[in-house]
């Protein structure tokens, strides 16, 4: 054979080789590329099950925070803080208020005396629910029950003692700076209802009505039957003030009928010119 031929077979054979090298290659990478493309339709699949699992997690989940939610508005009526330390559950349920409130107590300054520090915030909740276009009711005591609910939870025969102790002290350096506790118990007593004069004119949109009777139970009531908090009356040492919150519509709805029934028998604040 021939060099040239010679190497043309050479050349030949390698190539073949080569060739059938190159063939065997493409086929291993085809088989990469298949398992490779297996493995990804697998992970896609993997992924949209597990995207799946966790939108049927999700779901009920939000099935189950909204059971727990019509639960809770059929049942749970709670104790709170006693007053004149429940001024936080009332913000609370005056924030959560969308539409209207109805609110029967004896004063605007309902714990202004007996909470110095808590009363601002309860306060300035009335005033957001106002800003924030929410109807505002309140029922309150008129100036002869006002007198006489005073005079029950601070006893004029207790006034030498109470004019020393600290709710007086700080009552006065609060809402009348530089000003010394009164001697007199009736410029006392007076000086507390010409304060609740004052925030009743600050509460601009609200409606109030008073009443010429004590009542045993307050109640705020927020959006009809949405829920209440309502505290025993604390006059002195005869009630402990124990103050509750509930969703229980029932309790709700009743608490709303004896609001209803009152306003309609109560009558506009007479407070100022009765000095």
């Amino acid at each position: 054979m021939d060099p040239i031929g010679a190497v043309g077979l050479l050349v030949g054979v390698v190539g073949t080789a080569f060739g059938v090298k190159q063939y065997i290659d493409m086929k291993a990478m085809e088989g990469k590329l298949r398992l490779i493309t297996e493995q990804l339709e697998s992970s896609e699949e993997h992924g949209a099950a597990v995207t799946e699992s966790l939108k049927t997690a999700n779901e009920s989940l939000r099935e189950a925070n909204e059971q727990i939610i019509v639960i809770r508005d059929k049942m749970v009526t709670i104790a709170v803080a006693r007053f004149p330390l429940n001024l936080d559950s009332l913000v609370d349920l005056l924030d959560s208020a969308a539409s209207e409130l109805e609110i029967i107590c004896d004063f605007v300054g309902y714990a202004m005396y007996s909470n110095v520090s808590g009363f601002q915030r309860y306060f300035e909740s009335l005033e957001r629910a106002l800003k924030r276009g929410v109807k505002l009711r309140m029922l309150l005591y008129g100036l002869d029950a006002g007198r006489q609910a005073i005079g029950k939870q601070l006893p004029s025969s207790n006034y030498l003692q109470e004019r020393n102790s600290g709710s007086c002290i700080d009552y006065f350096q609060q809402w009348h700076s530089g000003r010394d506790c009164p001697a007199s118990y009736n410029e006392f007593r007076d000086t507390l209802l010409r304060d609740e004069e004052k925030l009743i004119s600050k509460l601009q949109g609200a409606e109030l009505r008073v009443m010429d009777h004590n009542l045993v139970t307050f109640a705020w009531i927020a959006d009809q039957t949405k829920g209440c908090v309502f505290s025993f009356r604390n006059d002195g040492k005869d009630e402990a003030g124990m103050t509750f919150q509930s969703h229980d519509r029932q309790i709700v709805a009743n608490f709303r009928e004896v609001f209803d029934s009152e306003w309609g028998r109560a009558a506009e604040p007479l407070y100022k010119g009765r000095w």
